[in-house]
């Protein structure tokens, strides 16, 4: 097995949940929301249902003591002594919101309720097959696994298991920005009802889904990616998209999405936003200058192999903005949606399950409880921030002209070094960056699902061969006296699956 990436191999295998840290006293955020850590009660006591009984601390009761009567047997009041200032009666009130059930790993009730309301796209199958490309060149991007996998398939792609993990973590990050523009922030998934009619917040949630199933008639389907990608990315069906195809694909369909009611700012350059061509994109008209809900994605890359430690702050402060709509990014082999962290843990939704397509219906009422349950899960997964790619689409929700004030004011507060900046004019003639713009397609990539040691795909417009694949471009040399330099790019496709 030369050549084989054995911690993938056994985390494929063995990926248990995080396990709350309750101790350290770093808060927990997802998507701009806090949760305080609540450390267990020091209790030395027996629990009885709602009662928590408290050993006395000042009257022994020994065994051998032959001439304690019956009398002393009896309970004592529950005395608030020194040992014991925390014992207490545990009502509704004061309970620990600490979930019990070992699959949970112990996490706050209330973060999981979060976490579990946020749209979690997978991959599919048994969708309308999308066509392969006519193009001779498309099967060089394409990883072994992935034509063996479709060899039957002669009308198309009937699933997008081992090549549109970047795709859903994309479409998770729009579907949650959709979500926090339409049903709030503070928008809880209901739990389930024996009603025959859903409630309203789940049949506005089933409007949203509807945007994004598995059919070429829904406005955020992989179909309608994949055939953006194809015209305007140079992706074909099948391979592996990165950051900025993801982000050119949100707003182009967005722009054709009048439902969504949301405008996109793609940045020019990884870290520079710039305030005139900001208004430009978000502002009612030209006769108004009202910002209307628009998202700002921010393709970047923080480092060559790992990001560069001194980001690490201002990666962990994007999270708790409440502006904040996540980070598509991952492994440098897989693509994740992260939404959330405790210190350098970052908690994100999984792609890389494969679910039956989510059907097209033309009424929300139409989707069951069944189907909207397939884009949910209350399964915790987290990767240290030393293990994620340095490649990333991080996007940030702007309501209005207070959330883009604030939204600047937090820019400015970062600790560490900043990983974005806003400018008050784009420059009069773009010019093209120094940086090569395939930089930050160089990642090696392998299948999801299987180990190949025969074939490694380097996604780009480039092709280069594995031994050279190092991300190291003239822009890195040219910065070699500033090792944490953000390498800016126009085409941020990180090459994972």
């Amino acid at each position: 097995m030369n050549g084989v990436d054995y911690k993938r191999f056994v985390r494929y295998f063995y990926d248990p949940s995080p396990k709350y840290d309750d101790m350290s006293g770093t808060s927990i955020w997802l998507l701009g929301k806090e949760y305080k850590p609540t450390p267990p009660k020091p209790v030395t006591t027996t629990d009885h249902d709602d009662v928590v009984e408290v050993e006395s601390s000042t009257d022994s009761h020994d065994p051998s003591d032959t001439t304690a009567s019956t009398t002393d047997t009896q309970p004592l009041p529950i005395q608030n002594t020194g040992s014991f200032d925390d014992a207490q009666h545990v009502t509704g009130d004061n309970l620990p919101s600490l979930s019990n059930d070992p699959s949970d790993g112990g996490w706050p009730h209330p973060f999981l309720d979060d976490f579990e309301s946020r749209i979690w796209m997978t991959y599919r199958s048994n969708f309308t097959p999308i066509p392969r490309s006519q193009d001779p060149t498309s099967n060089v991007g394409l990883s072994f696994s992935v034509r063996l996998r479709n060899l039957t398939e002669r009308e198309g792609f009937s699933s997008d298991t081992g090549w549109g993990c970047m795709i859903r973590s994309g479409q998770s990050l729009l579907a949650n920005a959709l979500v926090m523009l339409q049903l709030g922030r503070d928008w809880r998934r209901p739990h389930h009802t024996t009603t025959d009619s859903p409630p309203p917040t789940t049949q506005s949630e089933a409007s949203i889904l509807s945007l994004f199933s598995d059919s070429p008639d829904a406005p955020f389907s992989i179909h309608r990616f994949v055939q953006h990608g194809a015209s305007a990315c140079g992706k074909h069906p099948g391979q592996w998209f990165g950051p900025s195809a993801t982000a050119s694909c949100i707003k182009e369909l967005s722009a054709e999405c009048a439902a969504a009611g949301l405008r996109v700012y793609v940045t020019p350059s990884a870290s520079e936003v710039y305030e005139d061509r900001f208004r430009s994109i978000a502002a009612t008209s030209t006769t108004d200058p009202t910002l209307k809900p628009t998202l700002i994605l921010l393709g970047i890359r923080l480092g060559l192999d790992r990001i560069t430690p001194v980001y690490h702050e201002a990666l962990k402060s994007a999270l708790t903005y409440p502006q904040s709509i996540g980070i598509a990014g991952g492994r440098p082999s897989s693509s994740h949606y992260f939404v959330g962290c405790q210190g350098d843990l970052f908690f994100y939704l999984d792609p890389h399950e494969t679910r039956p397509a989510l059907p097209h219906h033309e009424n929300a009422p139409q989707y069951t409880e069944e189907e909207i349950t397939t884009c949910h899960t209350r399964r915790l997964r987290g990767l240290r921030i030393s293990e994620m790619d340095p490649s990333m689409l991080i996007g940030f929700l702007i309501k209005d002209e207070a959330d883009w004030e604030d939204w600047k004011h937090r820019l400015k507060e970062v600790k560490g070094k900043a990983i974005v900046s806003v400018f008050d004019k784009e420059p009069p003639i773009p010019g093209e960056t120094k940086e090569r713009k395939e930089a930050v397609d160089e990642v090696e990539t392998f299948d999801d699902e299987e180990e190949d040691n025969d074939t490694v795909t380097i996604t780009g417009t480039e092709e280069m061969p594995a031994a050279q694949n190092t991300g190291k471009d003239e822009s890195a040399r040219e910065g070699e006296n500033d090792p944490v330099q953000v390498e800016h790019n126009k085409d941020v496709p990180v090459g994972v699956a």
